[in-house]
C-alpha cells in the first residue's frame, strides 16, 4: 500500500497543505519545530484513527480554529481508499472512508501503517504498559475482533476494580457476590487477550531477532518473550482455569488492595540484548536498535496477515540516533518497503543510498 496524497486544514501548525507522493521513499527535511512530525502524525491519524503522540484530539486543531480536516488517498493495486476526517476542538469527530461513516477501530485493518518515532524508546526503557500497548497495536492491525476485545477488556477491568474498591472500603458488603460475576466475565475476555498476545509474540520473536542482528551487526543478539502473571508454562486451553485458581487464592488480597492483581494488564514483553534485560542493561544505540527492530518486526507480521496490502512505514527522525554503520545497515534493510516515509532534521544523517522525493518543511509549509 502507498499514500498517494494528503491534504490538511487547520491541523497543528498547518493552515492549509497538500502533498502528492509519487515515489518511495518520501523524505521530509526541516529543522526541529517546523512541522515534520505534525505532518506524519496526520498520516498516522488517517490510517489508525488516533495520534501516536497524544490522547487529546483537541490539541490537533490549529490554535484559533474550531475544526481540523485531514483527507488522505491510499492505493493498493487497483484498490483506492479515500479517508476524510473532521476533528473538532470540542465535540464529536467524523470519519468517512470512500464516503461511508467508519469507526476509529476499523481503520487500522483498512490502512495498515507502522510508525517508528523517538517516543518508541519507551518500548525498551519504559514501563510494561508501553510494551503491552505495542502488542495490542500489532493485533489491532492483524486480527479481526482484536480491537473490540481490547476495548471490552478495559471496560471489564475498570468495572471489576471499581467493585473491589467498594469492597475494600466496606468489608463484607453485599457486592461480594457480584464480584464472582465480574470475575468470570473478566476471565472470559482476559483469556482471549492472553491467547492472542501469545500468537502475536510468537510471530514477532524470530523476525525481531533477525532485524536486531541486521541493524546492530557483528555478534549482537536480541530476543523477546512474554512474561505473564497467569504463568508462562500454562497451555492456552488451561489459561481460564489457571486464572480462576489465582483469583480464588488472591481474593482477600485483591479486596484489601482494591485492585485486580492477575491478568494481561500486568503482563510484560521482556526484551533481551546479548542475554541481558534491555530495559536496564542497554546502551542508547542498543535500545534504539531494539525499538527499531520491534517496529520492523511489526511490519513483517502486519505484511504477513494483512489482506489489504503491505503497510506504509514511517521513520520519524530515526537516523539521528544511530552511528553511520547502523544507518547504512538500516537503509539497506528497508529496500523492500513499498512506501517508506522518512523525516530528518539534518539531511546529512540520511544514508546516501536512500534516494527518493525530498521535500523541505518550514513553518508549517511543505515545499511540494
Amino acid at each position: 500500500m502507498r499514500i498517494a496524497s494528503i491534504e490538511l486544514a487547520a491541523w497543528r501548525n498547518y493552515s492549509s497543505q497538500r502533498l502528492d507522493m509519487v515515489s518511495s521513499p518520501t523524505i521530509l527535511v526541516g529543522e526541529n519545530g517546523q512541522g515534520k512530525t505534525n505532518f506524519v502524525e496526520a498520516i498516522v491519524y488517517a490510517a489508525l484513527g488516533r495520534s501516536h503522540r497524544t490522547w487529546s484530539d483537541a490539541t490537533l486543531v490549529r490554535a484559533g480554529d474550531d475544526q481540523a480536516i485531514v483527507r488522505m488517498k491510499a492505493l493498493s493495486g487497483s484498490r483506492s481508499l479515500n479517508v476524510d476526517i473532521a476533528i473538532t476542538a470540542s465535540g464529536s469527530n467524523t470519519i468517512r472512508v470512500n464516503g461511508n461513516p467508519t469507526k476509529r477501530r476499523e481503520l487500522a485493518r483498512m490502512l495498515p501503517l507502522v510508525i517508528f518515532a523517538p517516543e518508541d524508546m519507551s518500548l525498551v526503557r519504559g514501563e510494561p504498559e508501553f510494551r503491552r500497548t505495542f502488542i495490542d497495536e500489532v493485533l489491532s492491525e492483524t486480527m479481526n475482533g482484536a480491537a473490540a476485545d481490547q476495548a471490552e477488556f478495559e471496560r471489564v477491568l475498570r468495572q471489576r476494580n471499581t467493585l473491589l474498591k467498594t469492597l475494600s472500603a466496606k468489608p463484607g458488603a453485599a457486592e461480594s457476590g457480584t464480584l464472582d460475576t465480574w470475575t468470570e466475565t473478566f476471565i472470559d475476555v482476559a483469556t482471549r487477550i492472553i491467547v492472542t498476545r501469545r500468537k502475536a509474540a510468537a510471530a514477532l520473536a524470530p523476525t525481531f531477532s533477525a532485524h536486531y542482528a541486521a541493524i546492530a551487526g557483528g555478534e549482537n543478539r536480541g530476543s523477546i518473550r512474554l512474561v505473564e502473571t497467569v504463568g508462562e508454562d500454562i497451555a492456552d486451553a488451561q489459561v481460564a482455569g489457571a486464572l480462576r485458581e489465582k483469583f480464588h487464592v488472591k481474593r482477600r488480597d485483591e479486596i484489601d488492595r482494591g485492585t485486580t492483581l492477575v491478568g494481561p494488564h500486568r503482563d510484560d514483553l521482556l526484551i533481551d540484548v546479548n542475554g541481558l534485560n534491555a530495559r536496564t542493561h542497554s546502551s542508547q544505540g542498543e535500545a534504539w536498535s531494539c525499538a527499531l527492530s520491534l517496529r520492523l518486526a511489526m511490519v513483517d507480521v502486519v505484511t504477513e496477515f494483512s489482506t489489504v496490502g503491505d503497510p506504509v512505514v514511517i521513520l520519524d527522525d530515526v537516523f539521528s540516533e544511530l552511528d553511520e554503520g547502523r544507518r547504512n545497515r538500516l537503509a539497506e534493510h528497508l529496500d523492500h518497503i513499498e512506501h517508506l516515509i522518512v523525516t530528518a532534521a539534518d539531511e546529512s544523517t540520511i544514508p546516501a543510498r536512500m534516494l527518493g522525493d525530498r521535500h523541505r518543511v518550514t513553518g508549517g509549509t511543505i515545499d511540494a
